[in-house]
């Protein structure tokens, strides 16, 4: 695909076809192809892999050819694993998954409508998070007074 990242490792998915490209804020797994009820768990499965590493993903969707009902099940049930584990996850869209989605209106899934878009999102929430997690050290530094100041000046 013109424009795409060379992907260094590729998982064959009966159908579909993985495509890895680790980038530094996240790991970006492209999907390519079909995917149903014959090869769902296979992609599931590959896709846990990834989880396991506890590292931020981006299901990149958007070039699928067909996402069967099957499909959809398994991407909310990974995105519910994702979710109790604490994980980062974004699904990028494409036409098959806009499709589905519009059907099922409140799905809850992380979308996004590119991998930078994607990838903004997470850094952003991981930027936060670490104000977030920095903040209390930062308030329980000892903060020196002025007559501290003063006694250190008149010495």
């Amino acid at each position: 695909m013109l424009g795409q990242p060379r992907s260094r490792y590729q998982i064959d998915c009966a159908g579909a076809q993985i495509h890895v490209h680790a980038r530094s804020i996240a790991t970006v797994l492209r999907i390519d192809g079909e995917v149903d009820a014959s090869n769902a768990d296979l992609i599931t499965e590959a896709i846990r892999r990834f989880s396991r590493l506890k590292a931020p993903l981006i299901l990149d969707l958007a070039g699928l050819d067909f996402l069967a009902a099957s499909g959809l099940r398994a991407l909310l049930a990974l995105d519910e694993e994702h979710r109790q584990a604490g994980l980062r996850c974004s699904l990028v869209s494409g036409a098959v998954l806009r499709r589905l989605t519009r059907v099922v209106p409140d799905h809850g899934l992380p979308i996004a409508d590119s991998v930078a878009a994607a990838l903004a999102h997470i850094e952003g929430a991981t930027t936060a998070r670490r104000r977030l997690i920095s903040g209390p050290a930062r308030q329980h530094e000892p903060q020196s007074d002025a007559s501290t100041r003063l006694r250190g000046l008149a010495s």
